[in-house]
């Protein structure tokens, strides 16, 4: 509950990631459907940077993740309450199976890490689209796991992992672009049942978990129909040179999202990163431990993956899931305009951080690390409090600054007074 509640008011008074605007537009798109009592037939807004191509992703789930808790309480807190909520269910999740899989790790490490490393507090906090898939990616990828042998461990059964792939699939479908390297995940799933002749009980059950999302595509498909005219081939281009030769700078994003990648949150350059923490003294210590925690975890995580033998059942089979994802998103970002940028691939959270928590279990075997995996994790717990404590003070996120319009636009049911829709965009 104390994580809970310190989540809530983090993802209150966090600065954002990316764009203001994208923010805005998120929550706009809720208050729009509380507001004028309309269905939300589109959700997120997408942007492509380099062309300036924009779509929007059909499917009333957004709208309705950020109505529900208006016409609960009509207060501009409610929405990132229940954001929170969802997250943080999705979260604790993850934690309890990775406890299933790594017995000898103390649960106070698991949940604490999974629940307050930096990508998993910036972006499932927050009401901006990626926040609200983190749950479905979570049960996508327990499901998925829990239907490959080589993976299995039995945490749940065969029957409800398919359901949770079905959902967590298009859960995602209507909030982030990702979803579309899911696929891959699925027709390997469904080809690993196919072998153990269970490929009957596998789509049904993949059926089952999906049509309650599904419900909720219908409607956009019967009024807009299959073309709008922005589809998704605007978001590919042709073979992207610089991204293929990224490969080492690729890697070392994907790995940070299971680490505790701070400096990028706290200052644009370095000088800036260090006057942050050197003016607020209680986060010096654990800020500077933290910042070269972030370097030395990813270096970990290569490390591990050369040492032969572990002591864990599905060692050598987690090795060749995480090193099919990273080469998945490297393929994929091949034909794509924009770089994979951590905020892109965040929700690939789940596979890398079970991932690297497997190499903190081989380290545990030797009490020196375990006291080690001590300090890390009061140095986490302090530092996330002392920057929330300091973003409290600076009273510069998305909430703060605009708190009042979002009182106005809720009390006058005019959503406008907070900010209009994109030009052009369908709803």
């Amino acid at each position: 509950m104390a994580l809970l509640l310190f989540r809530f008011v983090f993802g209150l008074y966090c600065p954002s990631v990316t764009a203001d605007e994208d923010y805005t537009q998120t929550y706009v798109i809720g208050l729009k459907c509380f507001t004028t009592h309309t269905w939300p037939y589109y959700g997120p807004d997408v942007v492509a940077p380099e062309t300036q191509f924009h779509t929007q992703m059909p499917g009333a789930l957004e709208g309705l993740l950020g109505a529900l808790p208006l016409w609960i309480s009509a207060t501009p807190e409610s929405p990132y309450f229940f954001l929170n909520l969802l997250s943080f269910l999705g979260l604790c999740l993850l934690a309890w199976y990775a406890c299933k899989r790594l017995p000898r790790l103390s649960p106070w490490f698991v949940f604490t890490w999974v629940l307050l490393a930096p990508w998993a507090t910036h972006y499932s906090t927050q009401v901006i689209n990626p926040s609200y898939a983190f749950l479905g990616s979570i049960l996508f990828f327990l499901g998925f796991m829990e239907t490959i042998p080589a993976l299995r461990i039995v945490a749940v059964s065969r029957t409800w992992a398919n359901v949770f792939m079905g959902f967590g699939l298009c859960w995602v479908m209507q909030l982030h672009m990702s979803w579309l390297a899911f696929i891959p995940f699925l027709l390997f799933s469904f080809y690993s049942q196919i072998k153990e002749t269970q490929w009957k009980n596998a789509l049904g059950f993949i059926l089952l978990g999906a049509l309650p999302l599904l419900a909720l595509l219908i409607p956009t498909y019967v009024v807009y129909g299959f073309s709008t005219g922005k589809d998704i081939h605007g978001f590919s281009t042709g073979f992207n040179g610089t991204n293929a030769l990224d490969f080492f700078g690729t890697l070392a994003r994907f790995l940070s999202i299971a680490s505790f990648e701070m400096p990028r949150f706290i200052g644009e350059h370095t000088h800036e990163r260090v006057l942050y923490l050197w003016n607020s003294p209680w986060l010096a210590l654990p800020g500077f431990i933290l910042w070269a925690a972030g370097y030395l975890q990813p270096a970990l995580m290569i490390g591990v993956w050369f040492v032969p033998q572990i002591p864990l059942r599905n060692w050598t089979t987690m090795k060749s899931y995480l090193l099919g994802t990273f080469l998945l998103i490297y393929a994929c970002f091949l034909f794509s305009p924009d770089m994979a940028a951590s905020f892109r691939i965040v929700l690939f959270y789940p596979i890398i951080m079970l991932y690297s928590l497997y190499g903190y279990d081989y380290l545990a075997i030797k009490p020196i690390w375990r006291k080690v995996g001590l300090v890390f994790i009061l140095c986490v717990i302090i530092f996330q409090m002392g920057y929330t404590i300091k973003n409290i003070q600076a009273n510069n996120s998305i909430y703060a600054r605009q708190k009042g319009l979002m009182t106005q636009a809720i009390d006058q049911k005019n959503f406008t007074l907070l900010a209009p829709r994109r030009p052009d965009s369908l709803y």
